[in-house]
């Protein structure tokens, strides 16, 4: 199975990059967030699947982003993620952002049976707008369907993170 991952992990990463590298080259470079960061963060994660990750976030223009996150368990196998947020400002503060978001994304497991699952985070951020402080904090729920060779099933995922903007 190892060697036929070999084999599937390559293309699937070059149809990933395919579809990404065009979000991303559209990226709005003078776009940011926070007052003093740029268009990039990274951070870190807690929640399920995983214990814990490592999480970025590419702010494609002032709605869209990429957020990819690698998450882990003890002694389990990686889990990578990826999403694509679509963020509506509904509510406005003097210092700070407060989007509402949601958006679309897959996770996969590499172990001897590749799993794979498509999910929908739907959640709120805070964005601090203070001048030396380019942070944010959000909180997710995660509706993520698993699929397996033999078995689907549903669950949901409490997500919190932040992400300091560089």
């Amino acid at each position: 199975m190892l060697a036929k991952l070999r084999k599937v992990l390559p293309v699937g990463l070059m149809m990933a990059g395919l579809f990404f590298v065009p979000l991303c080259v559209r990226a709005d470079t003078s776009f940011s967030p926070t007052e003093d960061g740029g268009n990039f963060g990274l951070g870190v994660e807690l929640g399920d699947p995983g214990n814990w990750g490592i999480t970025g976030k590419l702010w494609l223009d002032q709605e869209n982003a990429l957020q990819p996150a690698i998450k882990f368990n003890a002694g389990g196998p990686a889990i990578l993620q990826l999403d694509y947020l679509w963020h509506s400002y509904f509510i406005h503060l003097n210092h700070g952002g407060l989007p509402f978001y949601i958006g679309l994304g897959a996770n996969a497991i590499l172990t001897d049976t590749l799993q794979f699952a498509g999910r929908i985070p739907v959640g709120i951020s805070y964005i601090f707008d203070k001048k030396n402080f380019p942070v944010d904090i959000y909180f997710q729920l995660v509706p993520t369907l698993w699929i397996n060779s033999s078995i689907v099933t549903l669950d949901l995922y409490p997500e919190i993170g932040a992400h300091i903007y560089l």
